[in-house]
């Protein structure tokens, strides 16, 4: 499983509609082959005048997000800048799950 993160730093005079563009966009993404689920995540912390939002993209593995990024990351990440330009700064990363670790249900605590 491969976690492809967008961090979005979001100024909050466009924040409404960004977040109106964004659901739908992430519903584009959910379409593209390899692409399981989406979580979106905001920042509790947030900068004076800007909104922190996590958008989170499951998929299934790396040649799909390869694919992805080589052949149409461009053309979706070109739609976001068209319509908000510098007043939405995205950064992203890659993570690869390694290990799963989960609470014993059945422990009786102390």
């Amino acid at each position: 499983m491969i976690l492809y993160e967008v961090n979005l730093t979001i100024s909050n005079e466009i924040a409404d509609d960004y977040m109106a563009w964004l659901k739908p966009h992430i519903q584009a993404m959910l379409k593209f082959e390899g692409f399981i689920k989406a979580e979106l995540y905001q920042n509790t912390e947030q900068e004076d005048g800007k909104k922190n939002i996590v958008a989170s993209y499951y998929v299934d593995n790396e040649n799909n997000l390869q694919a992805y990024i080589n052949e149409m990351s461009a053309d979706m990440r070109a739609d976001g800048i068209k319509r908000f330009g510098d007043k939405c700064v995205a950064t992203r990363r890659i993570l690869k799950l390694t290990d799963t670790y989960t609470c014993d249900e059945h422990s009786t605590g102390m």
